[in-house]
């Protein structure tokens, strides 16, 4: 509705909502004689007020709008003048839109497909950048958990030398299941006697070292999960497996992804199949391990034995779901015959030899496992001296056997 307009003047009528209001009839403008004064009042019939009784269009106050007729021609351009340039100003600043308020009034603003296609696009890119970056973060701390879990497992080693005055045996007992003599003679890993040296008493107690590990009696304890025995960058599918002495066996034992380092067998030579075997293949070993953790058969290995240096020789390495990667087995020990992270055609990891290259099976992997991770790039080990560092899967055959040897006589540098 039309509220104030300046009369014979081309501005439009307008309507504020801008100030509270209040609707008054005004009088129309006319003179006590009846007569049109010689100048119209600006406003007309009804004028919008505002909280302080002014008019919105021309400014004056109620009682100015009736008394138009007692002020002089002259008052009255200048009034209507007035009026004109304050409706100016209130339509410069947008104070008097039309429609403004209204319902269905005014510029309707949104998203238009284009506009929402776009902020998708964007917000795409921004994932396939960020993505990788965050992926990259989550491995960089799961590899810095997996060397912790090392270093602390390489305390344990130098706690249980400095009161046995050397390492623990890899594995007591012998490498056939041929009879039930001989698997009667299998005793726990180092995993087991480790136990004491990382916090893990309990576990350690509950088993009878007197008895095979495969026995009853065994089974509960030899069954947990010892938390710093895994990688975190491993698959947690499996979290028991059974031994793989018995693979048909119903009995599932704890899982580890770290092995101990028997030694290196023709890996200074690889790939030639043929060029070294120093181990005995039937019944018990008897001395042919290089490495740092050897069979119970076997004398135990003290710094004193490391002669290569400790900084430079390997206890323990990764191998995850290996053929008898149970932290209580006598057989989780490694003689690496091949480079890290060997892959076959298929490009899959070696989970063992045994099911993964028929070829080398007897002479060269009786122990069904090879030194791999699944961390890009290289495996992680744990050093005589407790320190655990990466080595690369690029790392030539002879420089990893130097490293898996204990007193080959080499000289190894960063």
């Amino acid at each position: 509705m039309d509220v104030c307009r300046l009369v014979n003047s081309p501005e439009p009528a307008v309507t504020s909502s801008v100030f509270p209001t209040r609707v008054r009839p005004v009088p129309a403008g006319a003179g006590s004689n009846g007569l049109r004064p010689s100048v119209s009042s600006p406003c007309i019939r009804v004028c919008e007020l505002n909280a302080e009784e002014q008019c919105l269009g021309c400014g004056r106050t109620r009682a100015e709008i009736g008394a138009w007729s007692l002020v002089s021609d002259r008052v009255k351009q200048s009034i209507v003048e007035a009026s004109r340039e304050r409706l100016a100003s209130l339509l410069s600043n947008g104070a008097h839109r039309s429609g403004e308020g209204q319902p269905g009034g005014g510029a309707k603003s949104g998203f238009t497909l284009v506009e929402l296609l776009v902020v998708i696009s964007i917000i795409g890119v921004l994932v396939a950048l960020l993505l990788p970056a965050v992926q990259a973060a989550r491995e960089a701390a799961r590899r810095l958990q997996c060397v912790n879990n090392l270093k602390q497992m390489g305390i344990g080693f130098h706690n249980y030398h400095s009161l046995y005055n050397r390492f623990p045996f890899g594995g007591a007992g012998s490498v056939s299941e041929t009879s039930a003599a001989i698997r009667a003679r299998w005793r726990p890993s180092w995993g087991t006697v480790l136990l004491p040296f990382i916090e893990q008493q309990a576990i350690y107690e509950e088993m009878d070292l007197r008895l095979p590990y495969i026995d009853p009696v065994n089974h509960v304890a030899g069954a947990r999960t010892i938390p710093i025995y895994l990688c975190p960058s491993a698959p947690k599918t499996v979290m028991a497996r059974p031994n793989g002495d018995t693979p048909n066996s119903t009995v599932l034992f704890g899982r580890t992804d770290y092995g101990g380092n028997y030694g290196e067998r023709g890996l200074r030579c690889y790939p030639n199949l043929n060029c070294q075997n120093n181990y005995s293949e039937q019944g018990d070993l008897s001395g042919g391990g290089r490495g740092v953790l050897l069979f119970g058969s076997e004398r135990q290995i003290g710094l004193v034995d490391i002669t290569d240096g400790s900084s430079n020789t390997v206890v323990l390495g990764e191998a995850p779901e290996g053929l008898h990667s149970i932290w209580v087995g006598h057989r989780n020990l490694f003689d690496q015959s091949t480079p890290i992270n060997t892959r076959t055609a298929n490009s899959s990891r070696w989970p063992s030899c045994h099911t993964v290259f028929k070829s080398r099976q007897g002479n060269f992997c009786d122990f069904g496992q090879e030194f791999h991770s699944y961390h890009t790039g290289g495996s992680l080990f744990l050093f005589g001296d407790g320190s655990a560092r990466f080595v690369e899967e690029q790392t030539e055959p002879q420089v990893l056997a130097a490293l898996l040897s204990r007193r080959g006589g080499e000289v190894v540098t960063d």
